[in-house]
């Protein structure tokens, strides 16, 4: 057996043994509503014809979701040689709110750690010295000591916790292969792109996090390819570009405060798209650009149907605009 899938088992106390299958690669458990604990049984039965063999010793992936009651997995005792799990690649963990703790120790494989809407979680993360992809969302106090920023490929974390570990942490040791990064609902203060955004960094997005800034300076980033702000920079009411020379997608969500976007300078950008901001009136755009697209954004939306000469121009050349989902007509690039 080599991949096994456990699911809405609702009268069932405890999970089987399951530690001993010699084959096992994909193990997937959800929906046991009654399950408080995963313990000792988990990873080995009581017998005593697999005591010195590794548990979980072939697991390649391991999804757990859906668990309302589960609330500690114990950890199985061990030196990190003989520590379970020793192949695993993927952890994943979702809708546990009551879990609180705690991971395996020591993941030696692990590449891929996923955690969310776990809000009791209070444990450390385990120790995972290859790590490329973390994703943690609605997590209040899980703590992310000896994460190996060197390795992370991929991160997005939720909290102000997480958010500010991660960014202290990069001033101490810059990431060298992140090139996605997301942060959420965070209140911090953050400004962009700052000492600490990496070099390597080619996607980034905002999403809830009032008190980002992108202050005007010398300093610029020029990996970065995709930015992606949502409901944040409350202090945003203009925005150019110079920090991002080569950006080449961009979207703008529920800023509203935003007033002015002020990026005809680049010469990169390719793609933008803007919703939900409603004082935007003015906007400058370079000649790259070749698709606009813009919702809810009704001074803005008035001032492009009407073909305002204050702001036409600067897009006529333009060849796809659609405004609230219907596409202008261009004649200037037919």
């Amino acid at each position: 057996m080599t991949e096994l899938v456990l699911s809405g088992c609702g009268n069932c106390w405890v999970l089987p043994s399951l530690g001993q299958l010699p084959s096992l690669k994909t193990l997937e458990i959800s929906c046991f509503d009654k399950v408080k604990m995963i313990g000792g049984e988990f990873y080995k039965d009581d017998g005593t014809d697999h005591q010195g063999e590794i548990p979980f010793r072939s697991l390649k992936t391991l999804y757990i979701s859906g668990m309302p009651c589960w609330e500690k997995w114990e950890s199985f005792e061990c030196d990190d040689d003989d520590a379970p799990f020793p192949q695993l690649e993927v952890l994943s963990i979702w809708d546990c709110p009551k879990l609180r703790g705690d991971f395996p120790t020591f993941l030696p494989s692990l590449k891929d750690l996923g955690i969310a809407r776990c809000e009791q979680l209070g444990c450390y993360l385990p120790r995972a010295p290859i790590i490329q992809q973390l994703m943690m969302f609605d997590i209040q106090e899980a703590r992310m000591r000896d994460v190996p920023l060197s390795t992370l490929e991929s991160l997005s974390i939720s909290g102000e916790q997480q958010v500010e570990y991660v960014f202290n942490a990069m001033t101490r040791t810059q990431p060298t292969s992140l090139t996605w990064l997301e942060i959420s609902n965070c209140s911090s203060a953050i400004s962009f792109p700052g000492d600490s955004l990496p070099p390597s960094l080619r996607s980034l997005s905002i999403i809830d996090c009032k008190n980002v800034e992108f202050p005007m300076q010398h300093q610029q980033h020029h990996s970065l390819q995709k930015l992606h702000i949502d409901n944040s920079c409350d202090s945003l009411t203009s925005f150019a570009l110079p920090a991002f020379p080569n950006l080449k997608y961009m979207r703008v969500q529920r800023c509203e405060n935003l007033t002015s976007l002020e990026v005809s300078q680049s010469q990169s950008l390719q793609n933008l798209s803007i919703s939900g901001c409603s004082k935007l009136e003015n906007i400058r755009l370079p000649a790259s650009l070749s698709e606009l697209s813009i919702n809810r954004c009704p001074l803005l939306e008035e001032r492009i149907q009407k073909k305002d000469p204050h702001i036409w121009p600067s897009i006529s050349h333009i060849s796809y605009i659609s405004v609230y989902g219907k596409q202008i007509r261009n004649h200037s690039t037919s």
